[in-house]
């Protein structure tokens, strides 16, 4: 079982022990091929990825980028072969120990051919040290200042996690593990900048019939903090707000059925449509998310059948 391993990296430091993290603690990795989108300066010689025949790269200067999902959907269109699972991950994340054959083992527990495994992973800071552990569940947590919804999250301390992967609406971008299909069938939108990514990934997944799982066992490590100062594009990129703006439309345009004040916000927007494969209307049904009137309902988990609700106070 062959895993394509997806990495879109910023001028990030974090990239190469990330990639020897990465193989080091795999199971088998001689089945995994590592994709990175480099996007660096001239003088980023301490933002490379290990020089080894599992690892393709393409490197851009940092000047020509357009921003995380942008070099995501690059990536996909020219790294990705005939894999037959991605895992997607950020520059800056650590593993456990035999985590590809974990994570297969979490993809069978989900009894769905159509499931995805993805959660935002327990925090850890560079070089090694690392947060308890706990099992995260996605879920809706407010919409922002651009009515965008952004997520919070439910944890389970170890002692107290679930018995299997836990149903959720929503996908993360820097864990999110399935079979290749699905990262074909529904392309990475690359004008998209920043807010939005996972969401609008997330409705369109699950209309085109995917489904979303967080592991129930902690498997990645995520590097939350900013104290390493690393350069983020928006602070590199004076047309960072204009992209953002776009974005913003485009997302409502998306979820709200909004009209657009500049039809450049729309452009190529009939390749990254919502799915036919299951109404809208059921996907924020499940949610609990009305995203027309900006508004939070319910959460709720299944787990083995048994369904939990939580109501958001």
């Amino acid at each position: 079982m062959r895993i394509f391993v997806s990495i879109a990296s910023y001028r990030d430091t974090e990239l190469g022990p990330t990639i020897e993290d990465l193989l080091a603690k795999a199971a088998r990795p001689e089945n995994l091929r590592i994709g990175v989108f480099n996007q660096i300066s001239d003088a980023d010689d301490d933002c490379l990825p290990p020089s080894m025949a599992q690892v393709d790269e393409i490197r851009v200067d940092a000047s020509e980028s357009r921003g995380v999902c942008w070099a995501r959907a690059e990536l996909y269109k020219r790294l990705l072969r005939d894999e037959d699972y991605v895992l997607q991950i950020d520059s800056h994340m650590r593993f456990e120990p035999d985590w590809d054959e974990r994570l297969f083992k979490q993809l069978a527990a989900c009894d769905n051919a159509c499931a995805l495994v993805t959660t935002y992973p327990t925090a850890y800071q560079p070089p090694d040290r690392f947060a308890s552990k706990y099992i995260t569940v996605l879920k809706p947590g407010q919409f922002n200042e651009n009515g965008v919804l952004v997520y919070q999250s439910d944890t389970y301390p170890m002692d107290k996690k679930p018995s299997a992967p836990i149903s959720s609406a929503f996908v993360s971008a820097n864990f999110l593990f399935g079979p290749c299909e699905a990262f074909r069938t529904v392309p990475y939108d690359p004008y998209l900048y920043f807010f939005g990514e996972e969401v609008t990934l997330s409705a369109r997944l699950w209309t085109h019939g995917w489904d979303f799982y967080a592991p129930n066992e902690v498997l990645l490590y995520h590097d939350y903090t900013n104290g390493r100062d690393r350069p983020r594009h928006w602070h590199d990129h004076s047309s960072s707000e204009r992209l953002d703006e776009l974005s913003v439309q485009r997302i409502h345009y998306l979820l709200s059925g909004e009209s657009v004040k500049d039809t450049e916000a729309l452009q190529d927007i009939t390749d990254y449509q919502l799915g036919d494969a299951r109404r809208f209307a059921d996907y924020e049904a499940f949610a609990k998310v009305d995203f027309r009137q900006q508004k939070i309902r319910q959460t709720r988990y299944v787990i083995r059948g048994k369904t939990y609700h939580m109501v958001k106070s």
